[in-house]
């Protein structure tokens, strides 16, 4: 059976945005968390594809702003995150 999504999700988000789990919520964007920018995005579509084992569209990867955002797109591919 696979690991809990919602873990899976955390460990991702927690690793590539540098975020401790309390700090991880739908507001956090690219326009308030310096670390996220245009490398560190990549690096974040990489490994929730990677993990997933999803490819996400080229609008997904440019509509993805938010963790909120993220979380919206996941669930478009049947990854249910809370």
């Amino acid at each position: 059976m696979m690991a809990d999504v919602q873990v899976i999700f955390e460990d991702v988000i927690s690793k590539i945005l540098l975020l401790e789990n309390e700090q991880i919520n739908d507001n956090v964007s690219r326009d308030n968390l310096e670390e996220w920018d245009s490398m560190t995005h990549l690096a974040l579509i990489s490994e929730l594809e990677q993990v997933f084992d999803i490819i996400l569209s080229d609008d997904d990867v440019t509509e993805i702003k938010t963790i909120g955002d993220i979380k919206k797109t996941l669930n478009k591919y049947e990854i249910k995150v809370k």
